[in-house]
């Protein structure tokens, strides 16, 4: 990666001051990842029954015993093509939606369908209903501190931090945040695949080879040991990549918007018309599991359950 100079002086505009958002309390446990990790493989025991000394002469060549089958639920199960999702409306009418924090500091923030001016205007969700903060924005996602990041109509890069909107350098076009705090976005400079990738360095964006159209940052590792972030991109042809540390792995299926929860969990809207816009589906471990329903955007909270738009701006919470 090669670093790149800021475009722009940080800048500050002077904002109401706010709480932080409230908690979004769901007791329950992760939908897929929960299944994902019980797929295990038992290994099967040898067979160490005794064999009784044979009084004859030793045969010429000795017989090997047919090996036996394994037990069914020592079998590995194929990871499942299809999963259940229950789906509850939210109010409002939503252009997109971003989820950060983790445990009980999870923290719902969208952009709203309406006449702002410039574009959908910020919100949050204090338990109840939205907030507006009075800005308008294009893309957005939230970091760990619940606290989000957004990209303009015009660009530009904010980061809210309880009380102003801090302006980061460049230009954007989208924008992930992974549960350690990375920030990646795709920028404005054409590449093949879409536009170029940039991650932040606390000082300036930091570029990474290829290109994309949209991007969502999973976490690998312990924090005691070190995270690894794990950006996952889709390019302008659909096509879903994942960062390994030093390349981009191009993975299964097509997708126009990708979504990633802080436990790991991955979702995606495909490219499949379906009533509410476009197919839904998570990674399995393999490939994608299809999920009911259709929508154009995708964010997940922190136990892996999805939120998405769909095409006529309502806003759905899986369950």
């Amino acid at each position: 990666m090669r670093a790149v100079h800021p475009s722009a002086a940080g800048t500050k505009e002077n904002i109401t001051p706010m709480q932080k958002p409230t908690s979004v309390s769901r007791t329950r446990t992760g939908l897929y990842p929960a299944l994902l990790l019980a797929i295990t493989l038992t290994a099967c025991a040898p067979d160490t029954r005794a064999v009784e000394p044979s009084d004859g002469p030793a045969p010429a060549e000795a017989q090997a015993t047919p090996a036996q089958s394994p037990p069914a639920d020592q079998v590995l199960s194929p990871p499942p093509e299809s999963i259940e999702v229950g789906w509850t409306e939210l109010p409002g009418e939503i252009r997109e939606v971003g989820i950060g924090g983790t445990g009980e500091d999870q923290a719902v923030w969208a952009l709203s369908e309406g006449s702002w001016p410039g574009g959908p205007e910020v919100n949050w969700w204090n338990g109840s209903e939205w907030e507006a903060l009075g800005r308008e924005a294009a893309a957005i996602d939230v970091a760990p501190s619940g606290y989000p990041w957004i990209v303009d109509s015009e660009g530009r890069i904010f980061e809210w931090n309880g009380k102003d909107w801090i302006e980061r350098p460049g230009r954007a076009r989208d924008i992930g945040i992974g549960v350690d705090g990375s920030v990646w976005i795709v920028g404005t400079d054409p590449a093949p695949g879409g536009y170029g990738i940039y991650r932040w360095t606390e000082t300036s964006w930091e570029q990474a080879p290829g290109g994309a159209v949209a991007i969502d940052v999973a976490t690998q590792g312990d924090a005691a040991v070190g995270h690894q972030s794990e950006p996952w991109t889709i390019d302008e042809n659909n096509r879903i990549s994942r960062w390994n540390g030093s390349e981009w792995e191009q993975q299964p299926g097509e997708a126009r918007d990708i979504g990633v929860g802080a436990n790991g969990a991955i979702w995606i809207v495909g490219t499949a018309s379906v009533d509410g816009g476009h197919s839904i589906a998570t990674w399995n471990g393999e490939g994608w599991a299809s999920a009911p329903g259709g929508a154009v955007k995708v964010s997940v909270d922190a136990d892996g359950f999805p939120y998405v738009v769909t095409d006529d701006n309502r806003l759905l919470r899986g369950t």
